[in-house]
């Protein structure tokens, strides 16, 4: 009957006894996972969630747009051409600029927006100063108002202005004669100030917004540049109550991930407590022994291991020493079953494996039946002899040998 310390391997073994306390925890917490788990599940059952729910959503979008037309005929443009969109426009060519401002919405409910928007013309004089900007002179004056005008939903609300950049660049050194200075730099916006109201499911929403066209007027050429906001957008929720079942994970999964923390805690106890888990020095020596095979297959040749002859028998401790002895000398270790040899000059030197462990072997000790024993000495031969662990010397005579001749003479 095979016993159930030799089911598990001695490394198995050697490392279960190394970290028992450490595999012995992991079972713990994979018990008390599943078992938490299976409480969950099983016991509290379903769980009940308030969630919010999106019915609705509102969205807002602005738009600025500007453009000039040329006043006469130049040799690039024709007099009644529009430019639109550019960064750069030329001052005498297109004196006025023209911009436009439009103000889109959509709601899922199909509901219609109330848009108001006021778009004035802001000349200033600003400076920056320890990181903030310092206006020093500043002049709003309004140029389209736009109060409470519906728009259906998907539709848009577009207004027009046009600024007149030689009346700008007037105005601007009016100012600064009357001031007697001219501090900062001066800056020309057209700001539309926009407020939209709306309603999704019942919720009303109010959006507010800035958005300008920044210019930067001359005599020669005037820059333009826009600043709009993002698209808002706005939700109305619902609270709504939710029952969440326990998956089938949790359901099945929990109950084994328990049992098998107590079973593996249960195997451990009593492994460790009927001495399944012990390693006899027998066991460990010959994995040791099989480990260094495994590591030194390279330096090993199976081969027939001649007799001894003249050569001197030097047994060594370990199959790693003399594999030491074997690349210190550039020679090959040779295998004859579970006897190795190298072979150096006058010398032979040798090592035995360590048995096999008999599965029939007490775990206990790890030894054999006495009779099995008495038959390996017994069929013991000649060659076997010089490949002992023993520490005799080259020179002394082995007891088996001087019984072999009392025999003969007789």
């Amino acid at each position: 009957m095979v016993k159930m310390n030799n089911l598990l391997s001695v490394s198995v073994r050697s490392a279960l006894n190394r970290w028992f306390v450490l595999v012995l925890l992991v079972a713990l917490g994979l018990a008390l996972a599943g078992g938490y788990v299976t409480y969950d599940s099983h016991v509290d059952g379903a769980e009940t969630v308030v969630e919010q729910q999106t019915t609705g959503t509102w969205t807002v979008e602005s738009e600025f747009e500007h453009g000039a037309t040329v006043t006469r005929d130049t040799e690039v443009f024709s007099a009644g051409e529009e430019l639109t969109n550019r960064s750069l426009y030329f001052t005498t060519a297109s004196p006025e600029l023209e911009g436009t401002y439009t103000v889109s919405h959509d709601n899922t409910d199909g509901n219609p927006a109330v848009t108001s928007t006021d778009l004035s013309l802001v000349i200033r004089a600003v400076e920056e100063r320890n990181g903030n900007q310092v206006v020093h002179w500043e002049t709003r004056d309004s140029l389209e108002t736009i109060e409470s005008v519906e728009t259906e939903d998907g539709g848009a609300t577009a207004t027009t202005v046009n600024v007149d950049i030689p009346m700008i660049l007037n105005r601007t050194e009016a100012i600064q004669n009357d001031l007697g200075a001219a501090p900062g730099q001066t800056e020309v916006l057209l700001v539309a100030d926009t407020t939209v109201e709306s309603s999704v499911d019942g919720e009303t929403f109010t959006d507010t917004r800035t958005d300008r066209i920044e210019i930067v007027p001359g005599r020669s050429v005037y820059r333009v540049s826009t600043t709009t906001q993002d698209a808002s957008s706005y939700e109305a929720t619902e609270q709504v109550t939710r029952t969440i079942e326990p998956t089938r994970l949790e359901l099945y999964g929990g109950p084994g991930l328990c049992a098998l923390g107590l079973l593996s805690m249960a195997f451990l106890g009593t492994a460790r407590w009927r001495g399944w888990l012990a390693v006899t020095d027998r066991e460990r020596a010959r994995n040791e022994f099989e480990r260094a095979r495994d590591d030194f297959d390279e330096w090993i040749s199976t081969a027939r291991i001649p007799d001894a002859d003249d050569r001197t028998p030097v047994p060594t401790d370990s199959l790693v020493d003399l594999v030491d002895i074997a690349i210190d000398s550039d020679r090959r270790v040779l295998e004859d079953g579970e006897r190795y040899a190298v072979l150096v000059d006058s010398e032979i030197y040798t090592y035995t494996a360590p048995p096999a462990v008999d599965p029939l072997a007490s775990p206990a000790t790890g030894d054999t039946d006495p009779v099995a024993e008495d038959t390996e000495q017994g069929t013991a031969s000649l060659s076997s002899l010089l490949f002992s662990d023993s520490t005799e010397s080259a020179g002394g005579t082995h007891p088996d040998e001087s019984d072999t001749r009392d025999s003969n003479d007789r």
